[in-house]
């Protein structure tokens, strides 16, 4: 549980942070302004700013709905429905609660890990769309942010697979200790 309290904090945290980001670029960005980058960095798309804005901020609630919805849900969740190894072993009664609780909060990290993501994009293209050239171009910035998404994804998600694929040899003993 407190693990789930930190986390949740933090989005909490990152939420303020997207919040303030769109606050302080909004009068600092020209309108339209680039909004799609092509394979080679430069801008080939252009959005009207307010539209931008509200889509972004759209998107950013939006995903975290669809992220925490096994967190608010669970209990409403048909097991069956759930994508992971032993499942029938991680959901038997004795474990359901723990089970729950050690998916949620992966949810919530992978919630908090996009959201951070989405800001640090969205802050490499605000700050494209203010560098003094003609055709704005995205900057190491989002390549960075790209390459610690995917390798926290890609550690998070063989944490999940590798806690979640250990059973003990005996079905009644206490779960895997990590």
């Amino acid at each position: 549980m407190k693990n789930t309290n930190i986390v949740l904090l933090l989005i909490l945290v990152l939420l303020v942070v997207g919040a303030l980001q769109l606050r302080y670029y909004y009068p600092l960005v020209p309108d339209p302004l680039a909004t799609h980058f092509g394979t080679n960095m430069e801008a080939d798309a252009w959005s009207a700013k307010r539209g931008f804005f509200i889509t972004y901020g759209l998107i950013e609630i939006g995903m975290l709905i669809i992220l925490l919805i096994p967190v608010f849900l669970q209990k409403r969740i048909p097991t069956s429905m759930i994508n992971m190894p032993n499942r029938d072993y991680w959901f038997a009664t004795e474990r359901h609660e723990e089970t729950w609780l050690k998916v949620s909060t992966f949810s919530l990290w992978m919630a908090a890990v996009t959201l951070a993501f989405l800001i640090a994009v969205a802050e490499a293209m605000f700050r494209a769309n203010l560098a003094d050239t003609t055709t704005p171009r995205l900057g190491p910035m989002f390549w960075w942010a790209l390459g610690v998404y995917l390798g926290m994804m890609a550690v998070g998600t063989v944490w999940f697979y590798r806690h979640f694929a250990r059973v003990p040899r005996d079905p009644n003993a206490p779960p895997v200790p990590e």
